[in-house]
């Protein structure tokens, strides 16, 4: 007697889309890169172009326009002034970094030399720039400064992007909040004091300098 050779179990069917990798909300990841992209970059350039038409630097100031062009567009999109010695560094625009955050309209002084800039936190020097540059921008909001070492930031103003959506003139506000961070820095005397602080660490025999708040 033949008897059926056992059947194996069937194999279900599988969807056409499950081996299809799954699809993640919307997350602030994909916020920030629509920031980088190209039309969104223009509009940016608009309010970082106004921001200056409100307030630019003194020709006599020693701080110099780096680039006609803002950033790149991979951490930040703004302009940089920075001194003929490259002690410091002035930045205005957009921001994100590289944590993903949520995007920051800022105007931020820090230095690429480490050194100098754990000397400035030493001496509390950013922390009193920071305070000089508050008393000229209490209407917007204040000014931060930055203890963590091993980072070149040292003193800014930001204010969300968000912060200004329910404005009709969204933009134009972010444009008078850049320029406003921008001339306090400098109408306080803080920007010239803390460059001046700068320079005597890489030059002791320019004399002392005090920040008074």
């Amino acid at each position: 007697m033949i008897e059926p050779s056992p059947q194996l179990p069937a194999k279900p069917q599988s969807s056409p889309y499950a081996e299809q990798p799954r699809t993640d909300p919307i997350v602030l990841e994909d916020l920030v890169a629509l920031v980088r992209l190209p039309g969104l970059f223009t509009r940016v350039a608009k309010v970082l172009d106004r921001a200056r038409a409100i307030f630019q630097l003194p020709i006599d100031s020693p701080f110099l326009l780096v680039d006609s062009e803002p950033g790149d567009g991979r951490l930040d999109f703004g302009y940089r002034w920075m001194d003929k010695k490259n002690l410091l560094i002035v930045f205005v625009g957009m921001t994100w970094g590289d944590q993903s955050r949520d995007p920051t309209w800022e105007v931020r002084v820090e230095t690429n030399n480490l050194t100098l800039a754990e000397m400035l936190r030493a001496g509390d020097w950013h922390h009193l720039a920071a305070r000089r540059a508050e008393s000229r921008f209490s209407d917007w909001g204040k000014f931060w400064h930055e203890d963590l070492a091993g980072t070149g930031l040292l003193l800014g103003a930001s204010a969300a992007v968000t912060r200004f959506f329910e404005d009709e003139n969204a933009e134009g506000l972010a444009a008078e909040f850049l320029a406003g961070a921008f001339y306090a820095l400098h109408a306080s005397g803080a920007l010239q004091a803390l460059l001046e602080v700068a320079r005597q660490n890489t030059n002791p025999g320019l004399g002392s300098q005090h920040l008074n708040v």
